[in-house]
């Protein structure tokens, strides 16, 4: 590369980096007890699985407390990390600066700023409802990574968010296959508000026995279905076949989906 190219490489890398720099600064957001919300995320999720009584699950409720102290002044942030996006000029820096050795430099793709998005929502839950209309929106990204990413915080929210209902039945019924994260992070959502039991349980049974069962995902619209308890009674027959289904997955799921809804064990000899 010549001169003119070379500099005309590190202008643009100082450009890149600085709008990463702007992610990645914005992403410490508020700060409680001398620490940005970025620290209080990476240990929530840092002691996540810690074991209950344990020094460890101290440090991840001492977390989640800090978060929920914060509360509604860190959805700015989170909702930037969720929105994140992956442009063809920023792969390509990423890509340069991982090469180079002169200057470390912290740059990551939007699938690490999404994942650092639900740490947060995870600690809020409910508690991050105003969220909602932001993340609907998201969910109509041109990009399907933002898309995938918004449903997954949704889910998140739990019953608070049965506002995104409609948006979410829409991906189930538009989305297309090569985007099948969107749709499984839209089931878990779906399955973790568990409203409106008439109107999505037929949408999820369009990927177990339905239109859409060619997509092979039916495992994870078994457990949505079983999250609606005795109201998803209607989807029994369709769950039914896949306890013998060939692949072990499939039919843990089945069996599980089944248990949940509550039909019995000795009612399916």
């Amino acid at each position: 590369m010549n001169r003119r190219g070379i500099i005309l490489c590190l202008v643009a890398l100082c450009v890149a980096v600085g709008g990463f720099a702007w992610i990645w600064l914005g992403s410490h957001g508020p700060t409680y007890q001398g620490k940005p919300l970025s620290v209080w995320m990476d240990e929530w999720d840092h002691y996540l699985l810690a074991k209950p009584n344990s020094p460890d699950w101290t440090r991840r409720e001492q977390a989640r407390a800090a978060i929920g102290h914060i509360g509604t002044d860190a959805l700015p942030t989170l909702l930037r990390l969720a929105g994140a996006q992956d442009s063809a000029l920023k792969t390509k820096f990423i890509k340069l600066a991982n090469k180079q050795h002169f200057m470390r430099l912290r740059l990551h793709p939007a699938h690490y700023y999404h994942a650092r998005a639900t740490y947060g929502f995870s600690a809020l839950g409910p508690a991050a409802k105003p969220a909602v209309p932001a993340l609907t929106t998201l969910l109509r990204s041109k990009d399907p990574q933002v898309r995938a990413s918004a449903a997954q915080c949704l889910s998140l929210i739990g019953p608070e968010a049965e506002e995104a209902v409609p948006a979410l039945i829409q991906i189930l019924n538009e989305e297309k296959p090569e985007n099948a994260l969107v749709v499984m992070n839209s089931m878990l959502a779906l399955g973790n508000i568990h409203t409106e039991p008439e109107t999505v349980i037929p949408v999820l049974l369009q990927y177990v026995n339905g239109s859409r069962a060619s997509w092979n995902i039916s495992v994870y619209a078994m457990g949505p279905l079983g999250r609606y308890r005795e109201k998803a009674k209607s989807a029994v027959p369709a769950i039914l076949p896949l306890l013998n289904d060939p692949d072990s997955s499939v039919r843990s799921s089945a069996d599980s989906a089944l248990c949940l809804i509550g039909y019995r064990s000795d009612s399916r000899k």
